[in-house]
Parts: structure tokens; sequence; C-alpha cells
């Protein structure tokens, strides 16, 4: 029988690419599928299919209205401020602005 005998730094290599891909796969199912938790919107809002009010409007959202809230990213700035948030209600993942949304505290960085 033949052993399999691997070079120690190519060992190295391995498991650092295997780490790299875990991390990857777990921030992107976190944007992608797992809510951080329910918002509320504080605002008449629209929301936008990208984080930017120039993009496709896909609801109008009341005040008082819960949506699912994923997590956040750098958009358009409004008011001095870039952030929007990842929603999703009516079965339809949109964009809110910072400022018309109350968020849970643990919604992350897209």
């Amino acid at each position: 029988m033949r052993k399999l005998v691997m070079n120690p730094v190519l060992w190295v290599a391995a498991i650092a690419a295997v780490g790299v891909a875990g991390f990857f796969a777990a921030g992107s199912a976190k944007a992608a599928g797992t809510p951080a938790g329910t918002g509320t919107i504080i605002d008449y809002a629209t929301s936008y299919t990208s984080p930017s009010n120039t993009s496709i409007p896909v609801h109008h959202l009341e005040p008082g209205e819960k949506v699912e809230t994923y997590c956040f990213r750098e958009g358009q700035v409004l008011d001095g401020n870039p952030y929007w948030f990842a929603i999703r209600t009516d079965g339809q993942t949109a964009y809110v602005h910072r400022s018309s949304i109350s968020v849970p505290q643990n919604t992350l960085h897209c």
C-alpha cells in the first residue's frame, strides 16, 4: 500500500483555501437567506431594486409596517447617510434607505 505524502506548504495552502471558502459561503448565506430580524418602517417609504432611489421601485411602505431585514450596504447618499437595508416583504426583496426603517441591532453588512 502506498502512502500519500503532501508537502507541508501545500497542506497549509489547502487548509487556508477551505477556511476562506467557508468564510465567504457563510457570509453569503447570511445576506441571501437568513433574516437578521424584523424591521419596522418609520416613515412613508419606497423600496428599490438596488440601494438608490433612481432604481426601479418595488414596494410602497407605510409607517408601522413590519418587514424582514437581512443586511445593510452602502448606496446612494440621502440626507448625509449612505446606508440601505435589504428587506423582504410580500415575497420580494428590495432596499430601503436607513432614514425610513428601524432595524434589529444585529443587522450585519451585506
